[in-house]
């Protein structure tokens, strides 16, 4: 399984993922055998077939201090693939309402890292670390602003992925029919 956002892979077109590989610079390609959105969090569960993939380990998102140093992984502008930039936690429990920009409609984030570690478009989906190389946050939203960048945090998407192996492989989340 392969943690990421949701807007990245908003579209059921996408067939296959790049894994990028910083060690040899290579580029496989991956074929995407099924992917598990879920419908409150711009989070995505993309499963693919390969054994050969390392995990990175899960930090404590419920640890983090404004001022603590993080460093955002990421693609940015969907050319410079691997690209690393350095930051400190500028803010915790923001509230953000970006546009999918494959879909144009607003979703409303809650509680996440805010960051001045340069997070640009295309990094999207790419993990945001703590200086122990731990992953504290999945990077998700910029502003409209210099320096102001959004994750997710990691312990939203532990959950998730808790949830999503105890149901047997799909996300539940429940629903109230009411609209207002």
């Amino acid at each position: 399984l392969i943690l990421t956002n949701k807007h990245v892979v908003s579209s059921d077109r996408e067939k296959y993922i790049a894994i990028i590989r910083y060690n040899g610079g290579n580029e496989q390609k991956l074929e995407i055998k099924e992917i598990n959105r879920d419908p409150f969090n711009d989070l995505a569960l993309v499963r693919v077939d390969a054994t050969e993939l390392k995990s990175i380990d899960l930090g404590d998102s419920d640890q983090l201090k404004v001022g603590q140093k993080v460093i955002a992984i990421g693609n940015a502008l969907g050319r410079f693939e691997n690209t690393v930039t350095v930051g400190v936690v500028s803010g915790l429990g923001r509230g953000v309402a970006p546009v999918d920009p494959t879909t144009g409609i607003s979703e409303r984030l809650e509680d996440l890292i805010q960051t001045d570690a340069a997070i640009n478009p295309g990094n999207s989906g790419g993990p945001l670390v703590n200086s122990s190389g731990q992953v504290i946050g999945i990077n998700t939203a910029v502003a409209s602003a210099e320096n102001i960048g959004f994750a997710i945090k990691v312990n939203i998407a532990r959950q998730l992925i808790d949830d999503f192996q105890k149901s047997g492989g799909k996300i539940i989340r429940p629903l109230l029919g009411i609209r207002y």
